[in-house]
């Protein structure tokens, strides 16, 4: 076993931590497993690039994940370098190409993640080896990532194999395997699903976008710093540009230095590095071409970044940028008719993590087919075109992004020409549609048809389902397709409403967590299972103090009571996050105070739970934004509706106005959307005063204070509310005689015969259990095991200390 040890405490701190790891890809942990399917799937593509036929095989079942490719695989030595995590292992972090990497130290970051989420991670190496790197958790307390490699055997795959990757995020694998075909026409794609075969075979033939890598770089500083980082200082100016840009480009610079020699800020070098930048302009779209999928429109256009603090414009960049993309209307089976759009999204032939809301612009009022729509990206704008599906392809080898996880990428510079050309696809795909197909309303099919995909999902009612798993077989009996938010009407809305008209199958729909609930020390997620099963433990306590030990353990006296001794408030955040928070300051603790963390509008498991500890008499707390959003959040509570019918009493913690004035806080405008418009005109004359400016609306967000501010305004409206029940503890201690007997003879004899018990040692032959036991086997045998061995130092004990 070989040990690789990296004295890295800022990397431990970094990548060994979860919110150090959520700094490193700027995103939570709810997304670690979606950067390991796409980060991994991405370097496998990119590992195949130069192939004429390439092929990427993903294998998964509920114990294991396996994504691997026809390539020549990864050394077992890069394997052992990217452990190091000192040093950056990519072979293109000084290129400039319309590349599918999101992270550059995406291989670091899986090992993180799946060291933090207790992964087994297999290298299958080009050698023909399965590697796994064992990472020491006590050195990576003192700031050591050391790591021990191991051989498992041989392996014809290559590629990366994770074992105990999550089984909620199983089925994100289809997903990602189907748009993966899609961005990738000219690779073979296999998937192994549960036993479950499917293949897709390359539509087009092999493209190798890896060749002339686009290094033309569009400002002066990258450029300078690709030549420094990447070459050798006494190679020649002219042999650089030969073997990078060719003969041609060569010829035409006048620089015959070596690098070393150069001066990079001389007149003469910027001249020609501007000479060089105007050439490459020329054929700017040539290698961006390669990356085309086929869709049937396209737009060329440009990214453009001014650099005002430099003259002569030498670091100002117009970036290459082409979009693709189809529009389609669609008709279903049944003539069924859509409520909303499906609005998919590519980059670089590679997946975005937000849909349609990874395409992101600056917030305006925008004209959309026949309408004037309000957006911030793509899905705020397309998701109410009725039964159209729009793909969109971004290539670029630089985008802009607008947040830390590069989620978002902002198009806002080109926003309005690109619609200009999505509106006359709109207008050309609503000519050859056909006015004689006449609409079906979706949720009149999903009515129909929910409790025979009830059935069928369930065996009759037999076994507990997901929500989800009664959406997959309403889609193969219905023929309404997948599309977010028809799933999200049908969930929300249809099974909701057959729930309450058929109230004994309740407990066998399981919705999907959406926040989390923290108490008696431990965090829960807030569906609907996890809700079902702690309520049914609520009341099961016998509220007494419990006694026990004995001879084999001291004695110990626990608590089993009821949560209304223990909490005697409730705290609704409407935003996940802060919990974290709470938890750390132990605000449960000491506020008596259960914390519930939801995101955005309270789900009906939400509800069940916090309308269940308002039955048990405690008082419920609600945190919230300043915002329209928020004080519906807050108002929504105490209005019964389909979906939840009882009355929940909350009192408004904050954020109120008294809490901006005390700290100062400064509110920000944001655009006025029409949703909050509507809403705008059921709030009292006090709060329209506030939000409506004219021109935009105000709010302020939780996240505008600090923590000890926070913290503060609970203290102030929480310190001095205490109604928790008192005990009588002479009535609930419950005490077991035996137990402190047995406990108080052993605590005598163990000090009696201490000294002689520590000169008493006898050898334990155990020369007949050599043969290899199945976990099972070995269990069957310990226990005579155990009594041999006892049975063993009885016997030396009995004679040596004269006990009979």
């Amino acid at each position: 076993m070989e040990k690789i040890i990296s004295k890295t405490p800022m990397i431990t701190a970094d990548y060994f931590s979860e919110q150090g790891l959520i700094k490193q890809v700027g995103l939570t942990k709810g997304w670690w497993n979606q950067i390991i399917l796409k980060e991994l799937i991405d370097n496998a593509l990119d590992a195949i690039e130069p192939l004429k036929e390439k092929e990427i095989h993903i294998e998964i079942n509920t114990e294991r994940l396996g994504i691997y490719d026809n390539g020549s695989g990864i050394k077992k030595d890069i394997v052992k370098s990217i452990y190091d995590f000192n040093n950056y292992v990519s072979q293109n972090r000084n290129y400039i190409t319309a590349s599918r990497g999101k992270q550059g130290n995406g291989l670091k970051t899986i090992i993180s993640i799946c060291y933090l989420n207790k992964y087994r991670l297999l290298w299958h190496t080009a050698e023909g080896i399965v590697l796994e790197g064992i990472i020491n958790p006590e050195q990576l307390r003192y700031g050591k990532v050391d790591v021990n490699f191991k051989e498992l055997g041989k392996t014809e795959k290559r590629g990366i194999e994770i074992i105990g990757f999550d089984k909620n995020d199983i089925s994100l694998c289809y997903y990602f395997f189907c748009d993966f075909v899609e961005c990738n026409p000219d690779v073979s794609f296999y998937l192994n699903y549960m036993g479950e075969t499917v293949e897709h075979i390359s539509q087009s033939e092999a493209v190798d976008k890896s060749q002339n890598i686009s290094i033309a770089y569009y400002d002066y500083n990258s450029y300078q710093n690709f030549i420094i980082n990447t070459q050798d200082g006494n190679t020649t100016y002219k042999k650089f540009l030969e073997n990078v840009f060719g003969t041609r480009i060569k010829n035409k610079s006048t620089i015959k230095s070596k690098i070393k020699d150069i001066d990079f800020n001389s007149d003469e070098f910027i001249s020609d590095f501007l000479m060089l930048r105007e050439d490459q302009a020329t054929k700017k779209y040539t290698l961006l071409k390669k990356q085309l999928i086929g869709l049937e429109n396209v737009l060329t256009t440009t990214i453009k970044i001014i650099d005002n603090n430099v003259s002569k414009g030498i670091n100002d960049k117009e970036i290459p940028c082409i979009i693709e993309f189809s529009v389609k209307k669609n008709t279903f089976k049944n003539n069924t008719d859509r409520k909303n759009s499906s609005v998919k999204c590519y980059v670089n032939n590679s997946i975005t993590y937000r849909g349609g809301e990874s395409i992101a612009f600056e917030g305006d009022w925008y004209h959309v087919g026949n309408k004037d729509v309000y957006g911030t990206n793509l899905y705020d704008l397309l998701y109410q075109m009725n039964n159209f599906s729009f793909v969109v392809h971004v290539i670029s080898p630089y985008l802009k992004y607008m947040d830390a996880g590069k989620t978002r990428i902002d198009i806002s510079s080109f926003i309005q020409i690109f619609l200009e050309k999505l509106n006359k696809a709109i207008a050309k795909e609503n000519r050859k549609f056909s006015s004689g197909n006449k609409r079906v309303n979706n949720r009149a099919i999903m009515r129909e048809y929910v409790t025979e995909a009830f059935n069928l999902a369930s065996d009759n009612g037999r076994y507990a389902i997901t929500a989800r798993q009664i959406w997959y077989k309403m889609r193969e009996i219905s023929g309404i397709e997948e599309k977010k938010n028809t799933y999200t009407d049908f969930t929300q809305n249809i099974l909701t409403e057959w729930i309450d008209d058929n109230p004994e199958f309740e407990d066998k729909v399981n919705f999907s967590d959406r926040g989390n609930f923290y108490v008696n020390g431990s965090q829960n997620g807030l569906g609907t299972a996890n809700v079902r099963n702690f309520l049914n433990q609520i009341g099961t306590a016998q509220n007494v103090f419990k006694c026990y030990g004995g001879i084999n353990s001291n004695i110990h006296i626990e608590p089993d009571f009821d949560l209304k001794y223990k909490y005697d408030k409730v705290l609704y955040i409407e935003k996940t996050g802060f919990d974290a928070i709470f938890k750390a300051e132990k605000i449960g603790e000491k506020y008596n105070m259960i914390i519930v963390s939801g995101q955005g509008f309270s789900t009906r498991a939400a509800k069940t739970l916090l309308y269940q500890f308002q039955q048990m008499g405690m008082k419920l707390y609600c945190l919230h934004d300043l915002d329209i959003s928020g004080i519906y959040i807050l108002e929504s509570f105490a209005t019964p509706n389909k979906k939840f019918k009882n009355t929940i009493y909350m009192e408004n913690l904050g954020v109120t106005f008294a809490d901006i004035q005390k700290y100062n806080i400064v509110p920000e405008s944001v655009e006025k959307k029409k949703e909050d418009i509507a809403k705008l005109e059921n709030l009292s004359s006090e709060y329209k005063d506030f939000f409506d400016t004219g021109t935009s609306f105000r709010r302020v967000e939780l996240n505008a204070f600090t923590t000890a501010q926070i913290l503060e305004i609970i203290d102030n409206k929480l310190s001095n509310v205490n109604n928790l029940p008192t005990i009588n503890l002479e009535e609930t201690l419950s005490i077991d005689h035996n137990a402190i007997k047995e406990t108080a003879f052993m605590r005598l004899v163990s000090e009696k015969y201490k000294k002689q018990l520590s000169d008493i040692y006898v050898p334990i032959d155990l020369s007949e259990y050599t043969a290899k036991y199945t976990v099972k086997a070995a269990k069957n045998e310990i226990p005579e095991l155990e009594e041999q061995i006892i049975q063993q130092y009885q016997e030396v004990i009995t004679n040596k200390l004269n006990i009979s």
